[in-house]
C-alpha cells in the first residue's frame, strides 16, 4: 500500500494535514444555517403540504401567526381594551407587520369607539368577538407577519418581544407572547444548547468507557483514548462539510453529531486491536501492516454495510431524514479514512518516541471481560440450536407486536416542553382549539350571504356527524352575529374567505394519528355525500400530523426494505455466498424484533426519527455480525469449528464490544438532550446496539455451527440419503 509507505516514512505530514484541514473545518462550520419546524418532513411535491401552505397564503390564520397574551383578573373592561389599543399603536412602529387585530381594535372598528359601560362591553364581547376572548381573565391580540423568510419572521418575532418588555403595563396586568416565529427562534436556541450538551456527554462517556473496557487492551493506558480523538476529528470535519453542502442544523441532525462520535470510533478501535495484538510479535511497520491489511477486509465490509443502511434513509425522499443519512453516512467515511491514515501516523510517532524505553509487553490478563466472553463462547458452542430456536421465537413475537406501536406526529411533542412559547402555544391551543383544528376549503362561483350560508350548513352536517368534531367557525356564524356581510370587521372575515374561496373551521376532540386518519376520513367522506359543487380540500395542523403519520409508515417500508436488499446484494458479491451473507441480516433481524417488543412493552412511540432506526439497526448492528464472521471464517482456515468459535468471540469480542460501549455511549448522550425525540431515540438505539452485539455474539456463530454441520450432512450424504 503506496498510501501506508508515506504515512510510515513521513507520521509528520499526515498529523500535520489532518490538523489544517480541522481548523479549516472549524471556521466553515460557523456558517452552518439552522432550522426548524414540520417542513422538513414532506417533499416539495407532496399535495397535502402543499394545500397546506397554499391555505396559510390565501387566509388570514392563526398559524405563522404571534399572539400576545394579556392577563388580568378581569379584561373584560375599559381599562384593558384601551391597553391593547396602546399594544397596537406600538406595534404599528415595527417594520413587517402586515395585520394586528385585538378586540379592541374590532369594536372601534365596528362602533367607533370603546364603549365605557363595561355591562354593554361585556355584552358585545361574549356575543361577537369571544374567540378572541376565550375566558374573562384571558384576552389575545393576533400578528400576521407579512410574507418572508423564516428568519426574518423570527427577527420580526424578537423586535415585538423587545417592543413589549418597554411597554410599561398597568399593576394587575401580564404580558406574554407566542406563535409560530416566537417557538422558531426558541426552539434553535434551544437546539444549540442540546448540541453543547450532548457532545460533552457524548465525550465524556467514551473517556469512561474507553478506560473500562479499551485500557486493558492497550500497553498504555492513555494510549486507549487514542480512537476518541479519531472520531472527534471526523465530527469536526463533518461539521465544517454541513455548510458546504447546504445541510442546516436541525432538530434531528443535531442528534447526528454526538452520535457520530460513538459510531465513528469503531474503525479506529478494530484496527488499534489488532495494532495491540501483532506489535507483541513484530515491529512498529509490519505490525501496522498486517494490522490495517488483516482487519481491512472487515472493517471495510462494515462501513461499506454501515453506509448502505444510513443512505437508504434517503429513499422516501424526506429532507429531514435525507440529512439525517448524508451526515451520518459521510461522518463515518471520514472517520475510516482517518482510522487508516491519521491512527497509523499517530501510532508510528508514539511508538518512536518511546524506543529509547520500551513499554514492557505484558501476558494478556483475564479480566472480567474476557471472562464474560468466555462464558458466552461457551455457552454458545454448547447450545446452539437452543440460542437459534429462541432467536426465532423473539422474531415471531417482535413482528407480531410491530404494528401495535402507536405513533406521535405532534411536531410539538418533539420539542423540549420547558420553551416559554411552546408552553403559551399549549397553552392557547386548549383555549382556542389549536393544533385539533381542521379546515375544509369550498370554491365557489362568487362569495355571497347563500354560499356562505350553505357553506354553514355543510359545516353543521359535519359537526352533528362526526364523533370527534364538537365545534365550528365559518363566515356563517360571522354573518349571523353581525347579520350583514357589510357589518363584519374585515379582520375577522379574512380568516374565511379568500377571493372565491371560503374556509370553514372544524374544532375537534381528535388525538393521536389514528383518531387524526379516522376523522380526516370522515369529513372527506361527508363532503362527497353532500357534493360541493366546486373544488374543495380538507387541511389544517390535523391534516398536517395525519400525512406525517403515513409518511413515517410508509418511510418505514421503505427504508427498512431497501436497506435489507441492498445489504444483502453486496454480502453476496463480495462473499459469494449465499450462507456467508445471510448471517448478518439474521442476527439484525433479531434485534430489530427485540426494538418492537421493547417500544411495546415501554410505551414508547415511534417518531419521525426513530421510523429510521431498522435502517440504522441494519446499518450499524451488522458491523458486529460482520467482524465476528470474518473472525470466525479465518480461523476456522486452522481450527474446528468449536475452537474457530471460541477464538472469534474471545478474541475479536474485545474490540467489538468496546466498539459497541463507544456506540452505545454515542446514543447515550442523546439522553442528555432537552428534546423528547431525542431522548426516546437514545434510548433505543442504545438498546439496539445493546442487542446487536449480544446476537452478534451469540445468533451469529451458532448460526455458523449449525449450517456449517448441516452442510457436512448434505455432502456426506448423511442428510437426505446416498445420492445417485
Amino acid at each position: 500500500m503506496k498510501i501506508l509507505n508515506i504515512i510510515l516514512e513521513k507520521p509528520g505530514i499526515i498529523f500535520i494535514i489532518t490538523g489544517i484541514v480541522i481548523i479549516f473545518s472549524l471556521i466553515s462550520a460557523m456558517n452552518v444555517e439552522m432550522t426548524s419546524g414540520t417542513e422538513s418532513f414532506f417533499s416539495k411535491d407532496n399535495k397535502v403540504y402543499q394545500q397546506y401552505r397554499l391555505y396559510e397564503k390565501n387566509f388570514v390564520r392563526a398559524t405563522g401567526a404571534i399572539f400576545i397574551l394579556i392577563k388580568g383578573e378581569e379584561v373584560i373592561n375599559y381599562e384593558t381594551f384601551q391597553l391593547m389599543l396602546k399594544i397596537e399603536e406600538e406595534l404599528k412602529k415595527i417594520d413587517g407587520l402586515e395585520t394586528v387585530t385585538s378586540p379592541a381594535s374590532i369594536l372601534r372598528d365596528f362602533l367607533g369607539a370603546i364603549p365605557t359601560d363595561e355591562a354593554l362591553l361585556r355584552s358585545i364581547t361574549e356575543n361577537y368577538i369571544s374567540n378572541l376572548v376565550p375566558k374573562p381573565t384571558l384576552a389575545l391580540i393576533m400578528v400576521q407577519i407579512s410574507p418572508m423568510d423564516i428568519e426574518k419572521q423570527e427577527e420580526v418575532a424578537k423586535n415585538i418581544e423587545r417592543s413589549m418588555m418597554q411597554l410599561e403595563i398597568p399593576t394587575g396586568y401580564e404580558i406574554e407572547i407566542t406563535g409560530t416565529p416566537v417557538l422558531g427562534y426558541q426552539i434553535k436556541n434551544e437546539i444549540l444548547k442540546s448540541l453543547g450538551m450532548t457532545m460533552m456527554a457524548s465525550i465524556c462517556l467514551m473517556i469512561l468507557l474507553l478506560f473500562m473496557a479499551f485500557s486493558g487492551v492497550v500497553r498504555k493506558r492513555s494510549h486507549a483514548f487514542i480512537p476518541l480523538l479519531i472520531s472527534v476529528s471526523a465530527v469536526l470535519m463533518i461539521y465544517g462539510l454541513m455548510p458546504r453542502l447546504g445541510i442546516p442544523l436541525s432538530e434531528h441532525t443535531n442528534g447526528a453529531l454526538p452520535m457520530l462520535i460513538g459510531l465513528s470510533i469503531e474503525y479506529a478501535v478494530q484496527i488499534q486491536n489488532r495494532f495491540e495484538e501483532e506489535i507483541r510479535r513484530h515491529g512498529v511497520d509490519t505490525a501496522l501492516r498486517l494490522s490495517i491489511e488483516r482487519t481491512g477486509r472487515a472493517v471495510i465490509l462494515a462501513l461499506l454495510t454501515t453506509v448502505v443502511g444510513f443512505l437508504s434513509m434517503l429513499s422516501p425522499g424526506v429532507p429531514a431524514m435525507a440529512w439525517f443519512g448524508i451526515i451520518a453516512s459521510l461522518g463515518l467515511i471520514i472517520a475510516y479514512i482517518l482510522s487508516i491514515t491519521f491512527l497509523p501516523a499517530i501510532l508510528k510517532i508514539l511508538e518512536n518516541r518511546q524506543k529509547a524505553e520500551r513499554i514492557e509487553v505484558k501476558e494478556e490478563r483475564s479480566g472480567k471481560l474476557e471472562l464474560g466472553l468466555s462464558f458466552i463462547s461457551n455457552l454458545t458452542a454448547k447450545r446452539p440450536y437452543g440460542i437459534l430456536i429462541f432467536a426465532t421465537i423473539v422474531c415471531i413475537f417482535g413482528f407480531y407486536v410491530s404494528p401495535m406501536i402507536e405513533l406521535e406526529t405532534n411536531y410539538n411533542k418533539y420539542i423540549p416542553q420547558d420553551l416559554p412559547a411552546i408552553q403559551k402555544f399549549n397553552e392557547l391551543e386548549e383555549l382556542v382549539g389549536g393544533q385539533t383544528t381542521y379546515v375544509v376549503v369550498l370554491a365557489t362561483d362568487g362569495v355571497d350571504a347563500d354560499s356562505i350560508k350553505k357553506a354553514d350548513e355543510l359545516a353543521r352536517y359535519i359537526m352533528n356527524n362526526e364523533e370527534f368534531i364538537y365545534s365550528y367557525q365559518s363566515a356563517g356564524t360571522l354573518l349571523d352575529a353581525y347579520g350583514s356581510l357589510d357589518k363584519i370587521p374585515e379582520s375577522l372575515l379574512n380568516r374565511f374567505i379568500s377571493g372565491s374561496t371560503i374556509a370553514i373551521h372544524l374544532y375537534s376532540s381528535a388525538d393521536g394519528f389514528e383518531e387524526f386518519k379516522s376523522t380526516e376520513e370522515s369529513i372527506v367522506k361527508s363532503l362527497d355525500f353532500l357534493d360541493w359543487e366546486g373544488e374543495r380540500f380538507v387541511t389544517g395542523q390535523a391534516v398536517i400530523y395525519t400525512e406525517i403519520g403515513s409518511i413515517m409508515v410508509e418511510s418505514q417500508t421503505i427504508m427498512t426494505l431497501v436497506a435489507y436488499g441492498a445489504i444483502l446484494i453486496l454480502l453476496i458479491g463480495i462473499y459469494r455466498s449465499v450462507r456467508k451473507a445471510v448471517v448478518p441480516l439474521i442476527s439484525i433481524s433479531v434485534v430489530i424484533a427485540v426494538m418492537n417488543v421493547v417500544m411495546f412493552i415501554f410505551g414508547v412511540k415511534q417518531t419521525m426519527l426513530s421510523i429510521a432506526l431498522n435502517s440504522i439497526v441494519l446499518g450499524l448492528g451488522i458491523d458486529f455480525s460482520i467482524m465476528v464472521t470474518e473472525r470466525y471464517l479465518e480461523e476456522r482456515e486452522r481450527s474446528s469449528p468449536v475452537e474457530a468459535l471460541r477464538k472469534a468471540i474471545e478474541r475479536t469480542g474485545k474490540a467489538t464490544t468496546t466498539s459497541a460501549l463507544a456506540m452505545i455511549g454515542g446514543f447515550g448522550s442523546m439522553m442528555f438532550s432537552s428534546f423528547p425525540i431525542m431522548r426516546d431515540f437514545g434510548f433505543l438505539a442504545l438498546t439496539a446496539i445493546s442487542f446487536s452485539l449480544l446476537s452478534a455474539l451469540t445468533v451469529v456463530p451458532a448460526f455458523l455451527m449449525v449450517t456449517e454441520k448441516l452442510g457436512e450432512k448434505i455432502r456426506n450424504n448423511k442428510f437426505f440419503g446416498k445420492v445417485k
